[in-house]
């Protein structure tokens, strides 16, 4: 069975934080930081050896989502609703192993981390295509808070 080296995820996650902070606006420093937050809190309350739902990651990832979500309802780009569409599928995970102990615990740890790889090339994209000059042509135009998309 291959699996990852263990140091892929702390590299792409500090490479989309980078890219966040070098080209981003706001959405994305946000949701990149709490990407960041969320993985190391992960790593204080995760048990390694345990392929039992994981209540306290779930929590954890439950929080991301709504961060996400509401990034999504405040800007009129796309990435946001991908990003917390992809952590959704993160949480109910969660919930599919707690519900059906028929869920390997592979399956279980696979799924998240393809969610969570996702989620995070989606966060990646949408610092990339960030529009950084407020003269640019793809720059959106100052919103009231709280608007919705049109």
């Amino acid at each position: 069975m291959y699996q990852l080296p263990v140091w892929v995820w702390p590299t792409v996650l500090l490479g989309v934080c980078a890219l966040a902070v070098w080209r981003g606006r706001d959405e994305e420093r946000l949701a990149a930081a709490s990407v960041l937050a969320g993985w190391a809190l992960t790593l204080m309350v995760f048990k390694s050896r345990s392929q039992d739902t994981q209540w306290a990651v779930l929590a954890i990832d439950a929080a991301l989502f709504a961060i996400l979500m509401w990034i999504a309802f405040r800007t009129r780009r796309y990435w946001p609703l991908f990003a917390a569409a992809f952590q959704l599928l993160l949480v109910v995970t969660h919930f599919a192993r707690a519900l059906d102990s028929g869920v390997s615990g592979w399956a279980y740890l696979t799924a998240g981390l393809v969610w969570s790889y996702l989620m995070l090339i989606s966060v990646g994209y949408g610092a990339w295509t960030a529009p950084h000059l407020a003269g640019s042509a793809d720059a959106d135009p100052m919103d009231v808070p709280g608007a919705i998309r049109r």
